[in-house]
């Protein structure tokens, strides 16, 4: 089951979920109503109330229908909100512990070789148990939470399998289902919290009425179903992905002995949270968060610890003998297509293979990433820590390093809008990553977004048109420049715009963003071909992918198009179901594959792509070579 597989999955569940949700509305319902006829002191014989039951149906349905958008809006900020719930406390990295930075590390590495931007890390310092979770609506939002316990009792290989666990959830697009369970839920849990409420009221004020005493008592007891009820929804939605999270888990690190390790640890020192908060969160956690235990087989939201031990070490996989080697030489195998350059000796990667590889990760991805961290510059590695000199390393992207003339002129406008200082910060990151190998590129984007994201919805607008001004400055819009300003808007979208995050998908249909297909395709094809014959080729492989395409118009050759246009559509594209984003990823893999070679053009405009499309993609399309501030033949706008 491929990563689009899983997400149209995830989508079945969201369906299936609300089926079960209306259930437990029809039985709370059907509850409320026997214990109003009880209280009314109505006649047991006349048990049928028409006006009495859709007053009781309407009022409950508003009330559980208000309790449950609250909640919905309170979780826009996605998986931040729930870790400040849980007592979290956001991970800054350049105040970490030995602990706290191992833990940042192994984030990193896991977010570079995933092909998505490094989350949040929250550490719940009073959780002395072990547990961890992964939180929020798409992996452009994701946060990762783990307990002090997690953090202090394993050891690296047994964190990096928590981690490698948690970072299947976010692959396998099982937050956004997650987050949708804990605001439908809610507003079960609130008939429950309004009867406890009611009866500390009536005791506070010490009130002798015996009918609200009775009221409050039937709220808690018809809360109480709606809380066993949704326990029920929890496990049956949750018990199956955690099992999938542990394979992917050893899949992704190649270590059973890791995340089993953990899990064994888990039950001598056990996983149950102290937080409040844990009842509506139970089913995000790594293992069972509450503590459960006549039900516990029933209503647990996780499987054994026994049969996910025994599952795990059935699936003990050994590291063959070319991932040893590949470990101990260069990290030159695990980057970019094979065969772009002569000097690779790997089999020539598929179209399908491209599309295979969105949202898995393997252990060459993981040497790659440590290879990035492990190369970069000191001065680099600690700027990303900061807010301001990650600015600095951001601006530094967006600099001319081929015509110093033109750098001077981006410089020059800089310390107009920008304080001398940081203006120099952004001077000697240039120079330095002019040194480096151009596909560090994006990675640096990547690993710069959790200092960004620190700043203000409005500074991190400021950041986005600071580079734009500069790329202006500079002159015509290169493709590099266009896939910065598309990367490092989508990245900082989540802050700038948190509702965006939430949105479902629009567009199930191909006709409806068929157009937009279209101008994406001629954009890659005109990118990567440079022969008039060849760009129609290319672009028509690709169209005669996408599903359909012969009920729709197919233009003869690429139709115009320009950076503003590829936006437009890339921002409807984002919007499309599961299903017709395989087919967009697979028409696009076409159209570059479709002669076995790919330019470094081709690889950076493709990365843009799937990341837009929220489509995690591991680093094996990072080109081995870019020439500096390239051109393309997509027109400027």
């Amino acid at each position: 089951m491929n990563f689009f597989e899983n997400q149209d999955r995830a989508r079945q569940n969201t369906q299936q979920l609300i089926g079960l949700f209306i259930l437990s509305i029809v039985a709370i319902v059907a509850a409320i109503y026997i214990a109003t006829l009880f209280f009314l002191r109505i006649a047991p014989r006349i048990w049928w109330h028409p006006q009495l039951f859709l007053s009781v149906t309407g009022v409950t349905t508003v009330a559980i229908a208000l309790a449950s958008f609250y909640k919905i809006a309170c979780l826009r900020d996605g998986g931040s909100a729930i870790a400040q719930e849980l007592g979290g406390r956001l991970l800054l990295s350049d105040i970490a512990n030995p602990y706290e930075q191992q833990l940042l590390n192994i984030v990193e590495e896991m977010a570079i070789a995933s092909g998505i931007s490094v989350p949040f890390v929250y550490v719940l310092d009073s959780e002395l148990s072990i547990n961890a979770f992964a939180a929020g609506f798409t992996p452009n939002d994701a946060a990762i939470g783990v307990t002090r316990g997690c953090m202090e009792q394993l050891n690296r290989d047994e964190l990096q399998g928590v981690i490698g666990h948690e970072f299947s959830h976010i692959l396998n697009g099982d937050m956004r289902l997650n987050l949708r369970l804990v605001g439908l839920l809610h507003g079960i849990l609130f008939l429950y919290l309004s009867g406890v409420f009611i009866l500390r009221f009536r005791s506070s004020y010490r009130s002798e009425n015996k009918g609200l005493w009775a009221f409050g008592l039937a709220l808690m007891l018809v809360g109480g179903i709606g809380l066993f009820c949704g326990r029920l929804i929890k496990a049956a939605v949750s018990r199956q992905r955690e099992f999938l999270a542990d394979a992917s888990a050893v899949q992704f690190t190649r270590n059973a002995d890791g995340i089993a390790g953990a899990l064994e640890k888990i039950e001598r020192m056990g996983s149950g949270l102290n937080s409040p908060a844990a009842e509506a969160a139970s089913h995000m956690f790594f293992g069972n968060a509450l503590q459960l235990s006549f039900w516990e087989n029933m209503l647990a939201t996780h499987p054994p610890l026994s049969d996910r031990i025994r599952r795990i070490r059935g699936l003990n996989y050994k590291p063959s003998r070319t991932h040893i080697q590949t470990r101990s030489h260069s990290h030159e195998s695990a980057m970019g297509f094979a065969g772009n350059s002569p000097s690779n000796t790997g089999a020539p990667v598929s179209a399908e293979k491209v599309v295979n590889q969105v949202g898995r990760v393997a252990p060459e991805h993981f040497t790659y990433a440590q290879k990035i961290l492990a190369d970069l510059p000191e001065s680099l590695r600690l700027g990303l820590q900061k807010q301001q000199s990650a600015m600095a390393i951001v601006y530094s992207l967006a600099l001319n390093h081929t015509n110093s003339q033109v750098r001077d002129r981006q410089l020059e406008w800089l310390r107009e809008v920008q304080p001398a200082e940081l203006v120099e910060e952004t001077l000697l990151f240039g120079d330095e990553i002019a040194l480096l190998d151009s596909g560090i590129r994006l990675p640096l984007v990547d690993l710069a977004i959790p200092a960004l994201r620190q700043s203000s919805p409005e500074k991190c607008q400021q950041i986005c048109k600071c580079v734009k001004g500069l790329i202006k400055v500079g002159g015509d819009l290169s493709l590099w420049e266009f896939v910065l300003q598309l990367v490092l808007w989508h990245r900082l979208e989540p802050c700038i715009h948190p509702e965006s995050s939430a949105k479902a998908e629009q567009f199930d249909s191909i006709q409806e963003i068929w157009s937009d297909c279209i101008l994406v395709l001629s954009a890659l094809a005109k990118v990567g071909q440079s022969q008039p014959d060849a760009v129609t080729y290319a672009f028509r492989s690709g169209v005669f992918r996408l599903p359909k395409v012969g009920q729709q118009e197919q233009p003869e050759v690429p139709i115009a198009c320009n950076f503003a246009g590829i936006k437009k559509s890339l921002d409807r594209l984002r919007l499309a179901s599961p299903k017709l984003k395989l087919a967009i990823v697979d028409a696009c893999a076409h159209t570059v594959m479709v002669d076995n070679q790919v330019t470094p053009q081709e690889a950076e405009l493709m990365r843009a792509i799937v990341i837009t499309l929220d489509c995690p993609m591991p680093p094996f399309l990072i080109p081995r070579k870019v020439s500096k501030q390239g051109k393309s033949s997509v027109e400027k706008k």
